[in-house]
């Protein structure tokens, strides 16, 4: 059973209390963590708040060869050692590379060691040396450690400690961790995406983190799709917040890493890699801790945030990716297969604040205009969509409301599906209710005008159909952009995919 821990990620730094601290501290000690990074950032930004005998608890299971879990005026200056070597040193046991020295406990395997040394030197030759991300901190004038322990794990984590005045990442997992090397590659290759992004500061919300690191593997292992797995946990609970980060509830838990699919929306149809990297290259010298949200990303790369998240929500409805067979089908709300009809949205998969319901409407069920008539909340904007299409996105009608009302034309419909999308335009997270119809009006009569009508509502090469988003009709070209540390979740191929199963069992599939 994948453990849950009371520990909200968007707390204020050194937010947690004692009881908070003491839960998360005997959590790390049981040693049964799928995904320790979240909780020890959590206990090292608020080491002040923590006793001296829970600061000792913590260093002995994270530090067993002696410092503190955080540097900073908290921890003695370690002595430089040679030239290019770790700035500090854990372990007897080591294999040393060009950027990277990996040591191990007695009992794992050195030929594990080598695979992890390898691993994360491949890593970053794609990373920084391809893609261009900036190498992690301290890797100028010092090889990052990494640790292999002699435990029954494959749980990862990174964070940092401060040597020579510097705050340098390192690794830590356990000998779980390449039963499956396909597992132990994108590990490395996640794990070293959080020590580069903690060089950029801290200021991206939480969850971007995970989405970016998860993200970042099918880069450097294109072949493996392990990052496929994690998407689910986006497509099973797509209502759920886009920006919410809680250890506490498992299907958040897994959200997180879900929101990959945000970076593989940004990277496909709105400037490609270069895009996604930004959003970290922008966030250096940002003051605040998880602060920065999807909004200020979008807007720093010159994108209009609504568009890009009406596009991003819209291609959901028929997973509108270059890898689509890798991306799971979005759990639907409701579906509909005549007409008229009506529904409402459900208390326990409310909309969450930029987060969405599909509702599926079967083709070939009536032929003529189709016409939604929608009513949500009034305290927010909503953002609703009739979206058609087959395996792509073909044409989008798209409105937002006005006190919570909103109504929609779709003509000629009945030769494909369509997938009403709603979505409340808000960073709250608490859900918001609405309720809908849909009804069919007959196609007016052919009058043989063959003059100029305006808006031909021809698709473009995209696939979605033109339209003026100012010309009040409802149709919008959305085929054109306008214009913790973290950890890696452990069990191995086998633990880890049987724990999402585990989480995922009842979601909905159409």
């Amino acid at each position: 059973m994948l453990l849950v821990l009371s520990l909200a990620l968007a707390a204020p730094v050194g937010a947690l209390g004692p009881a908070e601290a003491e839960v998360l501290i005997q959590a790390l000690e049981r040693g049964d963590l799928p995904c320790s990074t979240p909780v020890v950032a959590s206990l090292g930004h608020a080491w002040a708040t923590l006793s001296p005998a829970q600061r000792a608890r913590v260093d002995a299971i994270l530090r067993p060869s002696g410092g503190t879990l955080v540097g900073a005026a908290l921890r003695p200056q370690a002595p430089a050692p040679p030239a290019r070597d770790s700035c500090w040193s854990n372990h007897d046991n080591r294999v040393v590379g060009e950027h990277f020295v990996v040591e191990y406990e007695d009992g794992v395997s050195v030929a594990d060691a080598n695979t992890f040394l390898a691993d994360l030197e491949y890593s970053w030759s794609v990373e920084v040396d391809e893609l261009g991300w900036r190498p992690p901190n301290g890797s100028d004038d010092y090889l990052i450690l990494a640790e292999i322990k002699n435990e029954r794990t494959s749980g990862a984590y990174t964070w940092f400690e401060r040597c020579d005045g510097i705050d340098i990442p390192y690794f830590s997992t356990g000998e779980d961790s390449w039963d499956d090397p396909d597992w132990g590659a994108t590990m490395a290759a996640h794990e070293f995406n959080h020590a580069i992004q903690m060089g950029y500061g801290w200021s991206n919300e939480f969850w971007w983190w995970e989405a970016t690191a998860t993200w970042v593997e099918d880069y450097v292992y294109p072949d493996t799709e392990y990052w496929s797995y994690y998407v689910q946990g986006y497509t099973s609970n797509p209502h759920i917040a886009l920006a919410a980060s809680n250890q506490q509830d498992q299907d958040i838990f897994w959200h997180m890493y879900g929101m990959s699919i945000l970076a593989f929306h940004l990277d496909d149809h709105f400037g490609g890699h270069d895009t996604v990297l930004g959003t970290w290259q922008d966030a250096e010298g940002v003051s605040g801790m998880y602060s920065r949200s999807a909004e200020d990303m979008a807007e720093d790369q010159g994108l209009d945030w609504l568009e890009v998240y009406a596009d991003f929500a819209a291609r959901n409805a028929f997973m509108d990716y270059t890898q689509q067979r890798w991306f799971p089908d979005v759990d639907l709300e409701d579906s509909v297969d005549e007409l008229p009809a009506a529904g409402a949205s459900s208390s326990r998969t409310e909309p969450e604040g930029y987060g969405q319901n599909y509702i599926w409407i079967e083709k070939g069920i009536g032929d003529g205009t189709l016409v939604l008539e929608f009513e949500g909340a009034a305290a927010v904007d909503w953002s609703v969509q009739l979206v058609e299409g087959k395996t792509s996105v073909e044409r989008v009608e798209r409105t937002v409301s006005v006190d919570g009302l909103a109504t929609l034309r779709l003509e000629d419909y009945g030769a494909r599906d369509v997938v009403l999308v709603v979505s409340p335009l808000t960073t709250n997270d608490s859900g918001r209710d609405y309720v809908w119809s849909l009804s069919l009006e007959a196609e007016p009569a052919d009058t043989g005008d063959t003059g100029d009508t305006g808006d031909t509502g021809t698709a473009d090469d995209s696939g979605i159909a033109d339209g003026d988003p100012d010309d009040g009709d409802g149709a919008i070209d959305l085929s054109e952009p306008g214009g913790c540390g973290c950890g890696h979740t452990g069990g191995g191929a086998a633990g880890a995919l049987a724990a999402l199963a585990v989480g995922l069992a009842t979601r909905r599939r159409r």
